[in-house]
């Protein structure tokens, strides 16, 4: 899903892997808050975070023919955030976080490939009290998802004849990721604190692509951050004011329709330095359109009928893959695979309809901003099953319909839990994976401000 530093792999420097969500979800930031200014119990803060990739390791990369005079694993980055409390012991932050610059710096023999990627992303989390108050600490544990993108850069020097791709390389990428941690806040003045928070990102780096002999790569990455917290309460807000929205945080599962390897793969083998045909190969895949879904939901009442809703979702990455050395062909065998993931900016009209005064069910149907991207292993073309689309990326955006139902109970008047059943038709493209339904079922604690 994610891999947040820059890393080398085989004989090439590769990219961070699917980091976070699109860029335009700051536009989830100004449908959430369009009141900050006025309301008297948002708080805001900012710090300095010190990231740690260091989980991924060189032989997960593939990298260990290189000789490395520089592997950065733990930049230093920053974090801007804002939160609002939903009871006296949970409240909801909305944080903006750069990881920081990751470096590295190998050379096999005559050659030398320098990489940096840097990567950021937007995490709404609740943050639940651990019981009162000790003294001026308050301690915390934090549970949500980060949203956002890394943008990688290699140069690379005396490649050619040496490295399967000897020229300079650049990809930007998306993803999400859970996010959970512990922390305190500790009071020095009557309206700020002192926070320490520590974070871990919950398969943080994969390698779903290069590295499939040896199977999926999963790892995890943490920060430690120090913040300064402005307007600060411990006590919570005032449950007597109210607000007409309420935010929902969103796990599940999501299913594609697309084609994918369609359980067969035929195409060609590429030189990259010549761009010529190597070889013709063909083999059996197995398609894996399941993974789990993360989702941000604003919803805001125009009447007492209707209801506006906004949702920034990553659907998580769907995986094509053969067994070991399962694809072969002009004297060749290799292992093919293929990935895609989904990300989307949503807006829909529901209409609630009560079943009591606690439960409550709403339709909604809308339009959809659906970014997609397909990666081919290496330099296979998946030609004649996915389309005329050759590695390493192909991307799309479309504009799909949207249609979904949920499901919600009361627990109080600060929190409702929600279930949700979500479509969307016909996304993708055909040039690269194929297009195809997307749907989601989901779960989640929708605060009510």
């Amino acid at each position: 899903m994610i891999s947040l530093f820059a890393y080398i792999r085989k004989s090439e420097i590769k990219g961070v892997r699917k980091v976070y969500q699109i860029a335009s979800a700051a536009v989830v930031v100004t449908l959430l808050f369009p009141s900050l200014s006025m309301a008297d119990d948002w708080y805001w803060g900012y710090g300095i975070l010190s990231s740690d990739f260091s989980d991924f390791t060189v032989e997960d990369a593939e990298a260990s023919s290189l000789t490395f005079e520089k592997r950065d694993q733990e930049p230093t980055g920053y974090s801007v955030f804002m939160g609002k409390p939903v009871s006296s012991n949970v409240n909801f932050e909305l944080a903006y976080e750069y990881f920081g610059k990751s470096k590295a710096l190998g050379r096999f023999s005559t050659a030398s490939l320098n990489s940096t990627a840097e990567s950021f992303g937007i995490t709404p989390s609740f943050l639940i009290k651990l019981g009162e108050a000790y003294g001026d600490l308050t301690p915390f544990a934090r549970f949500g998802f980060v949203f956002g993108q890394s943008n990688e850069r290699t140069k690379k020097q005396g490649g050619i004849g040496l490295i399967a791709n000897p020229y300079d390389t650049s990809q930007n990428e998306i993803g999400a990721s859970l996010v959970y941690g512990l922390g305190a806040d500790y009071r020095v003045t009557k309206n700020s604190a002192l926070r320490l928070d520590w974070k871990i990102y919950k398969d943080g780096q994969t390698d779903f692509i290069d590295n499939i002999d040896n199977g999926y790569i999963k790892r995890d990455f943490e920060t430690t951050g120090i913040s300064l917290v402005h307007n600060y309460n411990e006590n919570g807000r005032d449950l007597n004011t109210k607000s007409r929205y309420s935010v929902g945080i969103f796990f599940g599962t999501s299913v594609s329709g697309a084609r994918m390897s369609d359980g067969s793969y035929s195409g060609s083998v590429y030189n990259l330095t010549t761009g010529n045909v190597v070889s013709t190969v063909s083999g059996g895949l197995s398609d894996d359109k399941s993974d789990n879904s993360k989702r941000i939901a604003i919803f805001y009442p125009i009447n007492e009928f209707y209801e506006l809703e906004a949702q920034a979702v990553n659907y998580g990455t769907f995986k094509s893959r053969s067994t070991n050395l399962g694809v072969t062909g002009g004297g060749n065998a290799l292992t093919a695979a293929a990935t895609r993931s989904t990300n989307s900016l949503t807006a829909s009209l529901s209409r609630p309809i009560n079943i009591s005064d606690n439960f409550k069910i709403s339709p909604s149907i809308g339009f959809g901003v659906f970014y997609t991207e397909d990666e081919i292993y290496n330099n296979l073309d998946f030609r004649g099953v996915g389309g005329s689309a050759r590695g390493p990326q192909s991307t799309s955006t479309n504009i799909n319909v949207v249609f979904g139902l949920m499901a919600r109970l009361k627990v109080n008047n600060s929190f409702d839990v929600g279930i949700r059943y979500d479509y969307a038709h016909d996304v993708g493209h055909r040039s690269g994976l194929g297009e195809g339904r997307l749907t989601s079922i989901s779960a989640g604690l929708i605060a009510n401000f």
